[in-house]
């Protein structure tokens, strides 16, 4: 995308280049993240945490689980899905087959991923899960009315079939266990999700010198 096509796309749409990535002391930002998670108390700590600094780079940092975003990586706080729904935050990246999409929500930090008496998920966990199967419902049923959106558009004749992925966050990683990530594996064949802990993303805020 070049410069006048990105001054052209909503203020909200923030994108990070590779001179925004370098720029960034990943290893304090990481360590400054982690401590974040935790002292976090309540659910909205870490995404007050990330919109009061305006550290956008820390949601971006999730395209490094996936294989596109190295071209281009922008992220919008909030993006609301028509009247019905609004996500954490919507990751857009592209590679070499095009743009694609991201749709993040951010769950609680201290929960258990699963129950300690059965082989299923807690209850905010499936909250997660249960928003996210609302919002592939929802493209399913209105991809047309998404992809002719503001700041979409510019794009929407560059987006492969496919380009749509969706991603938890969710608990810490010394609060799930094997069978939890049995769970997340199920999860991921039978939905598409992709579910990853705090703890993951501070990984990946460690590693963003180089970009996405």
């Amino acid at each position: 995308m070049d410069e006048l096509q990105i001054n052209r796309l909503p203020k909200n749409f923030y994108v990070y280049e590779m001179s925004d990535y370098r720029s960034l002391d990943c290893k304090k930002e990481a360590q400054e993240l982690l401590d974040a998670i935790n002292t976090s108390k309540k659910e909205n700590d870490i995404q007050t945490y990330i919109k009061s600094n305006e550290k956008w780079f820390i949601p971006l940092s999730i395209l490094k689980a996936y294989d596109f975003g190295h071209h281009f990586s922008c992220v919008v706080p909030e993006y609301q899905l028509g009247a019905e729904y609004r996500l954490d935050y919507l990751l857009i990246g592209k590679n070499s087959l095009g743009y694609q999409f991201v749709f993040v929500e951010f769950e609680d930090v201290n929960v258990d991923y699963r129950l300690k008496t059965s082989n299923a998920e807690t209850d905010k966990v499936r909250k997660g899960l249960n928003q996210i199967r609302d919002w592939k419902r929802w493209i399913e049923q209105n991809r047309g009315y998404f992809l002719n959106s503001e700041g979409i558009k510019e794009i929407s004749n560059n987006v492969p079939p496919w380009g749509f992925w969706y991603c938890l966050v969710v608990s810490r990683r010394d609060r799930m266990d094997e069978l939890s990530n049995q769970l997340r594996g199920e999860m991921e064949n039978d939905i598409g999700v992709k579910i990853i802990s705090y703890d993951r993303i501070v990984d990946y805020v460690g590693l963003l010198h180089n970009g996405i």
